[in-house]
């Protein structure tokens, strides 16, 4: 048996007031995972305890390199035991707003695009 692919889903986080990556990184996290439902998981490969399941997060940021790649996995570890997470340039950081007479505050947004693989 091996690894195979059963789910792939895409989140997209923002921080609006900030450019905080890893903020809008856990908010692409949990877009991604709170739109699947993986009854697959248990009803069809008998999986209980996400034994046997791996998870890879791809997660796209403008500055991957100031970027914590933690946030994905200290989120989906309560989950998941096997979690791998590369991290990419992309995303965007558009030009934010100015409040109340302030500087422009810019605007972070993250892609994360979770494969789930199981063995089959």
């Amino acid at each position: 048996m091996e690894y195979k692919r059963l789910v792939i889903e895409i989140g997209q986080g923002v921080d609006m007031h900030g450019g905080d990556q890893n903020n809008a990184i856990l908010k692409a996290t949990k877009d991604a995972i709170h739109h699947c439902c993986i009854a697959g998981l248990s009803e069809i490969f008998e999986i209980s305890k996400r034994k046997g399941v791996k998870l890879v997060a791809d997660v796209y940021v403008p500055d991957p390199d100031n970027a914590d790649p933690s946030v994905v996995s200290d989120y989906m570890g309560a989950m998941y035991d096997d979690i791998t997470v590369n991290m990419h340039v992309g995303g965007a950081d558009p030009e934010g707003i100015a409040l109340d007479g302030g500087p422009k505050t810019p605007i972070t947004i993250a892609l994360v695009v979770i494969t789930v693989w199981v063995m089959a």
